[in-house]
């Protein structure tokens, strides 16, 4: 009776999902075809109804961002933007219209960090997705064990099997290593954009607090606390200040 009663469960939910992605698919004709005519504040609003119904993907966050971008709404657009890139960080037209997107900004905020650097380790950590790093380590893992496999049995090209190993090795311990910090820096480094016109930047998380700085939308900053209220941030340049949570998008 259990059995059946999951079996029935499982068919139902199975169901659910394909009208689900079903509807989507419809939804998302009609986003386009709004967006076509140039009529963004509808593909704007069908986009997100996509995403709240619970499916996501890069090209989703990156439709509702070229929505938000054509609306002039610069804030969102960049955060849909570093959503997409989030979910595709090596997908050159999201890097190419982000760029875009934050040449838009008003606030010119100079990094602590030397440039070049942090664009060597940028381009180093999102050269793929943490997916294409785990597959790269898994890839080279193989071939290494199979040239030392072969090393052991093809007499003739013996060194060049054993070089080949020894280069699998240690691409495999890079690529996991790499693919380990970008996994890392995800899960423990969170940032948000201004996603309103204009936020006052606060020394404590009150209304009546003194206000520090002005910022305003598509500035990146870095998160350093947060509640459904107030959130702490931290610039560039390393100045810290209190905003509403509500004048964020988080990712």
């Amino acid at each position: 009776m259990a059995q059946k009663l999951k079996k029935i469960v499982i068919a139902f939910m199975l169901i659910g999902s394909a009208n689900l992605l079903a509807n989507n698919a419809s939804l998302i004709d009609s986003a386009k075809n709004a967006y076509d005519k140039a009529n963004y504040k509808e593909a704007i609003t069908i986009y997100k109804k996509i995403i709240a119904s619970g499916e996501t993907s890069y090209k989703l966050h990156y439709n509702l961002a070229n929505a938000y971008y054509k609306n002039n709404e610069i804030g969102k657009a960049i955060y849909q933007y570093q959503l997409a890139h989030k979910l595709n960080p090596s997908d050159e037209d999201v890097k190419h219209n982000l760029t875009i997107a934050n040449k838009h900004t008003k606030d010119q905020i100079e990094s602590k960090e030397n440039y070049f650097a942090k664009n060597i380790e940028s381009g180093v950590l999102h050269g793929l997705s943490t997916t294409g790093w785990a597959w790269s380590s898994i890839f080279t893992l193989c071939f290494a064990m199979l040239s030392f496999a072969l090393f052991t049995i093809v007499i003739k090209y013996k060194k060049i099997l054993f070089w080949l190993g020894s280069i699998a090795t240690l691409s495999c311990i890079v690529s996991f290593t790499i693919g380990y910090i970008a996994l890392q820096k995800i899960i423990t480094h969170k940032n948000a954009v201004i996603i309103v016109e204009e936020v006052s930047a606060l020394n404590a998380p009150t209304e009546d607090a003194k206000e520090q700085f002005r910022l305003h939308e598509g500035t990146k900053v870095n998160v350093l606390e947060t509640n459904s209220n107030w959130t702490s941030i931290q610039l560039e340049n390393g100045n810290e200040a209190w905003v509403k949570t509500k004048d964020l998008g988080l990712f």
